[in-house]
């Protein structure tokens, strides 16, 4: 059996929040840089709409100068602000860049792309490629407890939900957590395990996760990811296809089946210690082949939480920064 970490760096703590704003403070006055320039500042231009986002809700927009994140073409772009790409345009000005027609004058002059960074994402990658190989696509799973968990998010908080029925009860945990990573394809794994592991840590069933497993560019998605890190069968059950070509249900991708599409928005695709056919049975054998109900019981709660922080009084929202497991039956 392999310990939670084993041979692995741990990111499970990792803020890319502050790391992205750190960034965006290199920024010198009087020069501007790209979405995509942050994105590859990171380790991987993937994450050009995340850093869009992460600029959106910039905390402290006067130590940390968004405004001089500008579209590749030169266009100064939007602003979150009343006044948007006008005030932004103005502050551009007042750092002395010229604005002429909606475009940086001089823009690849003023190009700044020189970051003091260690490329997180590219790191990310590489752990992903070493988990890879300790992916176990053979049957090693017990079919008689099966447990299910959900993410959802707001712009800054994280609401996690694991069930499982044992002895014909249904259990609920529940996790509320401070979001410290953004939606990036291909390394959703890094936004949610920490509420997987926090949730699930204990958990000897079969897990089924909102997401894939097998089915990814590295053949280490969330499902997998999870199922090493925690040493147990998991199965992938996305909603929209990721990735792959479609045949008689089967998803092969580089000729090799790596998931199978029961209907357009149930997408299997083995986690760990369970091939392909066995992950397909397993989920057919809950719903019928629809999507599993024992997902949406964990992605309800999920709503649940986010309703009770949406609804509650403002002084009552700090209470909700970290939120430990909680459980019920």
């Amino acid at each position: 059996m392999l310990a939670m970490t084993a041979g692995f760096q741990s990111f499970d703590s990792f803020d890319m929040y502050s790391y992205f704003y750190d960034l965006v403070r290199q920024i010198p006055q009087g020069m501007v840089t790209a979405y995509g320039d942050l994105a590859r500042a990171l380790g991987d231009v993937a994450a050009a709409r995340a850093c869009g986002h992460m600029l959106s809700i910039n905390p402290d927009p006067v130590g940390t100068p968004c405004y001089r994140v500008v579209h590749s073409s030169g266009e100064v772009g939007k602003y979150t602000h009343p006044l948007g790409q006008n005030e932004k345009a103005r502050k551009l000005e007042n750092d002395g860049i010229e604005i002429e027609n909606g475009l940086v004058k001089d823009f690849t002059r003023l190009r700044f792309n020189s970051f003091k960074t260690d490329y997180p994402l590219n790191k990310m990658r590489g752990e992903q490629l070493h988990m890879a190989s300790q992916v176990m696509l053979e049957d090693d799973f017990d079919a008689s407890l099966i447990g299910a968990v959900d993410v959802s998010y707001d712009d800054f908080y994280g609401y996690g939900a694991f069930v499982y029925y044992e002895d014909g009860d249904l259990h609920v945990k529940s996790a509320v957590m401070p979001v410290n990573f953004p939606y990036i394809p291909g390394y959703l794994a890094y936004r949610e395990f920490r509420f997987i592991k926090s949730l699930c840590g204990s958990f000897e069933g079969t897990l089924l996760l909102d997401g894939n497993g097998y089915l990814h560019p590295r053949r280490i998605g969330m499902a997998s990811y999870s199922g090493v890190r925690l040493d147990i069968p998991t199965i992938g059950v996305a909603k929209s296809l990721l990735m792959g070509n479609v045949e008689n249900g089967f998803i092969t991708a580089d000729g090799e089946k790596v998931g199978y599409m029961l209907n357009r928005h149930t997408i299997v695709s083995p986690g760990h210690r369970i091939s392909l056919d066995s992950a397909i049975a397993v989920v057919k054998s809950l719903d019928g082949g629809k999507y599993p109900g024992i997902l949406k019981a964990a992605h309800n709660e999920t709503v649940r939480l986010r309703t009770i922080k949406r609804n509650a009084e403002r002084p009552e929202l700090h209470n909700l920064k970290s939120l430990t497991p909680s459980s019920y039956t």
